[in-house]
This record gives C-alpha cells, sequence and structure tokens, in this order.
C-alpha cells in the first residue's frame, strides 16, 4: 500500500511521528519509540537515517553529538522493517548521497530532504526519481531559493508527489516563532506547480500551543503534519523540548482525527443547514387573489413563515409567469401552479472512441439514437424533444435524423456539454430539463414521468431517479441549476459528467425518488462497447412484435429470465470515478 499524494487533503492529514533523535542512538529505546507512536494509531512514523560524513566536519561541536546518535546499516534495516509491520509507513530524512543509498535499499516509503540541505538540488532531483511522497523542508529558506529550486524541477519535468515544510528548528521554538500565513502563502505561490504543503512545529512539548498550532496548520491548508515525540519528556533524551510524550501524542491525534473533519469537502448541506431551511426559510406567497391565466407581478410576492415547509423560490422564477389556477391571497406559491415549459434534451454526438459512430450504431434496422427518440416520444408531461448535438460536421446526420424524426434539434460545443445544454434549453426557452445522453436507450418514461412531477411538486432545483439499472438512471432539473454549471464550472470539459455536478447539494436543492423495481446490480444498460449493442440488439429482437410498448419492467424481467445476457457486457466498469475529476463551480 502507497500513500496516496493526489488525494491528500487537510480532511484527511497525514501525520508523521518524527523520531528524530529520541532514540540516543539505542535501538531498544527506537523500538519503543515506534511502539508508542502505533498505539496512537499514527499513519507514518520518520527517521533521520545519515552517516557522519554528510552532517559535519571532524573535529566540530556537531560531530561529535550525531556520532553519538550513530545507528548501523543492520539497526535501521530492523526499525524500518519493524515499523512497517505495524502497518505504518516510514519516511526517512536524508542527507547526501550515501544515507539515500541506503534508506532506498531500506525500501522506505518516503523521504524527506531537511531544511539544511534545500539547496542540495542534485540531491533532491534523485531522490524525486524514486516516485515516492517526497518532503522539503523550506524553513529560512528565501522566496527566491524556493523559487529556483521549483522553477528547476519543472525544468526537468520533476515536480511530483512534493510537499513543501514550513516550519524552523530552534529547541523549542517560541510561539511567535511560528506562522501560519506561511502555509497558505506558500499554497497560493506555489500551488500552480503541482507541489502541497505541510507543517512541521517545533514548539515547546505539551504546551497548549503544541495542540493548536497544528490544527490552525490544517485550517491554513496543510495536508500533512508532522510532530516530534518521545518516550517521556522527564527523562530529557536528545530533541525532547519539543516532543510530546506518550500520552500527549494519543490526546494529539485524537485532536487531529476530531478537528480536520471540519475540513470535508462542502459538496452537501449539513442535516443542520437542512433542519434550518425547513425551520427559517420564507416561502413565496400571493398577496392578492390571481385568476387562472394571470401574470404574477413583483409587487404581488410576499415571503413569509408558515405552518408547512413551503418551496424555496426565487422570485425570478415567478415574475411574469402565468397561473395554471386561481389562488387566494396568501396562498403559497408552488411550481405546479404557475406555466412551466418542461423539455427533453437529449444530448449525443457521433465521435467516440470507445465504440466509433456509436449514435447511428443499428439497434436492428434503426440507429441507435432514432430508436431512443421514439421511445422518448412517449413521456406524456414534457412539452417537446431537442436533440442537442455538436456543430462538428461529422454529426450533420444527427441533425437530419432529428428532422426526419420531427423533434427540434441545437448545435453546439463539441466538448462543453454544459454550454450545449444551456445553449439548447435557452433557445427554447425551458424552464424543466430532462437530461438524457444518447446512450441511454432504455430510459424509463415512467420513472422520467414521476421525476418531472416531482420536479414541479418539490420546487427543486433537481431530481434525481435512484435504483436504476446502470445507465437508465436521468435527472430533471431547472434552467438557472444548468445555467450556473455552464457559465461557473471551473473544468468545462468535465461537464460530461453532469450528473456528478447535479449531485452537489452545497450548490443546489437536490431531491430524490426511488424506484420499486428489482433487479441484477451488474445490468449495464449503456451503449459504450460492441458488447452493450449486442445485447441492445438481443433486446430489441426479443420485443420486437411490441417495439413501441415494452417497458423496462418488462426488460428487467426478461433479463432476470435470462442471467447469460447479462454477462455480455456486465464486466465492464466506468470509465471515470467522481474523485478523479475537478467538479467544483466558482459560485
Amino acid at each position: 500500500m502507497k500513500l496516496d499524494f493526489k488525494n491528500m487533503s487537510n480532511f484527511k492529514p497525514c501525520v508523521i511521528a518524527e523520531t528524530a533523535c529520541g532514540h540516543d542512538g539505542n535501538l531498544k529505546k527506537l523500538i519503543e519509540l515506534i511502539d508508542i507512536v502505533s498505539e496512537a494509531s499514527v499513519q507514518a512514523v520518520k527517521f533521520q537515517i545519515y552517516k557522519l560524513s554528510e552532517r559535519s566536519l571532524p573535529n566540530t561541536k556537531e560531530n561529535d553529538i550525531f556520532k553519538k546518535l550513530l545507528l548501523t546499516d543492520e539497526e535501521w534495516k530492523t526499525s524500518v522493517e519493524y515499523a512497517q509491520k505495524k502497518n505504518m509507513f516510514v519516511f526517512a530524512d536524508v542527507y547526501g548521497d550515501e544515507s539515500f543509498k541506503l534508506a532506498q535499499t531500506l525500501k522506505v516509503d518516503g523521504y524527506k530532504i531537511h531544511a539544511e540541505d534545500t539547496l542540495n538540488t542534485n540531491l533532491i532531483k534523485n531522490v524525486i526519481k524514486t516516485n515516492k511522497i517526497v518532503l522539503i523542508s523550506v524553513g529560512a529558506s528565501h522566496r527566491v531559493e524556493i523559487k529556483s529550486l521549483l522553477e528547476e524541477l519543472k525544468k526537468n519535468n520533476q515536480i511530483h508527489n512534493v510537499i513543501l515544510m514550513p516550519g524552523i528548528q530552534t529547541f523549542p521554538t517560541p510561539l511567535e516563532g511560528h506562522s501560519i500565513t506561511e502555509v497558505s502563502d506558500l499554497i497560493n505561490k506555489y500551488s500552480s506547480y503541482g507541489v502541497k504543503v505541510g507543517f512541521a512545529d517545533h514548539i515547546e512539548g505539551g504546551a497548549e500551543s503544541s495542540f493548536i498550532l497544528p490544527l490552525m496548520a490544517l485550517s491554513a491548508g496543510a495536508v500533512l503534519i508532522e510532530k516530534h515525540f518521545t518516550t517521556d519528556r522527564k527523562l530529557k533524551q536528545t530533541d525532547y523540548h519539543s516532543s510530546l510524550d506518550k500520552k500527549e501524542f494519543k490526546d494529539f491525534m485524537k485532536k487531529i482525527n476530531k478537528f480536520s473533519f471540519l475540513h470535508r469537502p462542502i459538496s452537501e448541506l449539513s442535516k443542520w443547514e437542512f433542519q434550518y431551511r425547513k425551520m427559517f426559510k420564507k416561502s413565496p406567497a400571493i398577496n392578492i387573489s390571481k385568476k387562472k391565466g394571470e401574470s404574477i407581478n413583483s409587487h404581488e410576492i410576499n415571503y413569509v413563515k408558515n405552518n408547512v415547509s413551503g418551496q424555496s423560490l426565487s422570485s425570478q422564477q415567478l415574475i411574469g409567469k402565468k397561473l395554471n389556477k386561481k389562488l387566494n391571497k396568501d396562498s403559497l406559491i408552488s411550481l405546479n401552479d404557475i406555466t412551466q415549459k418542461i423539455g427533453i434534451i437529449v444530448v449525443a454526438r457521433v465521435t467516440s472512441t470507445r465504440l466509433p459512430n456509436k449514435a447511428i450504431c443499428k439497434i436492428l434496422d434503426q440507429e441507435s439514437i432514432r430508436v431512443l427518440l421514439k421511445r422518448l416520444k412517449r413521456i406524456k408531461n414534457s412539452n417537446e424533444i431537442i436533440l442537442a448535438t455538436s456543430i462538428d460536421k461529422s454529426d450533420d446526420i444527427l441533425e437530419e435524423i432529428a428532422f426526419k424524426e420531427k423533434v427540434n434539434f441545437y448545435r453546439g460545443s463539441l466538448n462543453n456539454v454544459a454550454l450545449r445544454f444551456y445553449e439548447a434549453a435557452k433557445k427554447y426557452k425551458l424552464d424543466q430539463i430532462v437530461r438524457v445522453t444518447g446512450d441511454a436507450i432504455l430510459c424509463d418514461e415512467i420513472m422520467l414521468e414521476k421525476a418531472i412531477d416531482n420536479q414541479l411538486v418539490k420546487g427543486c432545483d433537481v431530481t434525481f431517479i435512484n435504483n436504476m439499472p446502470y445507465g437508465t438512471a436521468k435527472e430533471v432539473f431547472t434552467f438557472r441549476t444548468i445555467e450556473m454549471i455552464a457559465k461557473y464550472a471551473i473544468r468545462p470539459e468535465n461537464t460530461e459528467y453532469l450528473e456528478w455536478y447535479l449531485e452537489n447539494t452545497r450548490n443546489f436543492k437536490v431531491d430524490f425518488i426511488e424506484s420499486e423495481y428489482v433487479f441484477d446490480k451488474s445490468i449495464r444498460l449503456t451503449l459504450d462497447y460492441k458488447e452493450d449493442l449486442e445485447l441492445f440488439n438481443k433486446i430489441f429482437f426479443h420485443f420486437k412484435n411490441k417495439i413501441d410498448q415494452f417497458t423496462l419492467k418488462d426488460v428487467l424481467i426478461y433479463l432476470k429470465d435470462n442471467p447469460e445476457l447479462v454477462r455480455i457486457n456486465s464486466h465492464f466498469k466506468p470509465k471515470f470515478s467522481k474523485k478523479d475529476l475537478n467538479l467544483d463551480l466558482k459560485i
């Protein structure tokens, strides 16, 4: 198992227990230190592995200290293997080529370049080549030195798995010697290089600030915390000044685990926020009696608290809309009360890598996109269907099919799917949008009708359908929702995976309806591979005598009775997962 640099964050920070010189050159003491941090459930431990010639010149005071603290190669091997058997990652400080070679033979999991070696560019380059996580201490480094180092690494395409570590070493370092701003400053200045930032303090062990500072560093964006520890500070072993003892380290880990949760990704509202909305959010009400067919004016809307949970509609959604029914004075206004133009937008293009020309691949004797459009015409509570394709010449044939099937069409961006959706919805003046992808051949009209009804009753931004076979679960969302995604997606090219943007309850009011279908969870009903096409052809051939009537429920019964069909394509997995993509919005 390796540390996952890509997903390291202040939500789930890595804590490294720094043994430093606390072993006093004694293997038995080092083993005792490893046992202590293992009991505290620390993720990683770090050793300072060095050769005497790398630390200082002979006949110096420092040389005598380092000589006393030396461990043999065999002792280091014993220590590394012991820590790894206790399921901890092992990092090694390396101070030159000799200690780096030794650390490599010991098969450590990561490296650290001490602050005293940040000018040793050749050493840093060689360490980075291991493709393991490399911590680079930048305490007491001038910005020009950090910048020059990163530029040199960038020039040689050698910036990967690098974590910059601010923090200086005096024993102990006073509180005023630390700066949390340094963490955020390094992130702001250098994150564009692909590096992350951690934090190491050397404040007095056991002091209140020794617990608070790392938590503040997490709030500033640090993804890794390094902390010194000792068996017992009263023994006054080397580095004891800035070390936590056994009990303190356990308490420290509890605090880290507790408070790092506050940095969780904010992709959803908390249950307390939902509770607040339900109790206190005002809903729109009409302040005069209005007849069916009349339009709502801005001065006719009041926002009021009420005894029932009303819809959280904005005035922009209501002004100018015509009423579907009479409303008495002080009646709450819902989407069901006003005219809503509902459109099904089918997004499709001919170009595809996994199954070339899949939109025009034949299911029985018809193009797959034509089959889909015909099935969508069965949905009763929508106003129109729009085939949204790209401006690429290869998609001319899709425009021809739309014309023959008497559905509307729109041509827009090839790669920015959200923009294409938005522009199509804007052109046809849609209020509510049913999103259907061109590969969803068996999109279920029964559940989509229920989703549309739910959307109007609940007044949501998005309604999802749960418990659906892979490839058949679709969504209904408002025009405002797609407008937000189209305008503010950080990575517009990723909006092909629109459902993942829509799931974010921090950004949108999301509701779910459940199907009652019973089916094998390995069923795959999407068109991406030739095996998918094979399955669709077998299904449609079976139902050829009622080609215009059979439902998804009929298909699921058929597949239950013929499980060998499910195995045709069930081995294929989704190309991406949500964590692989940047799906945030600048809102």
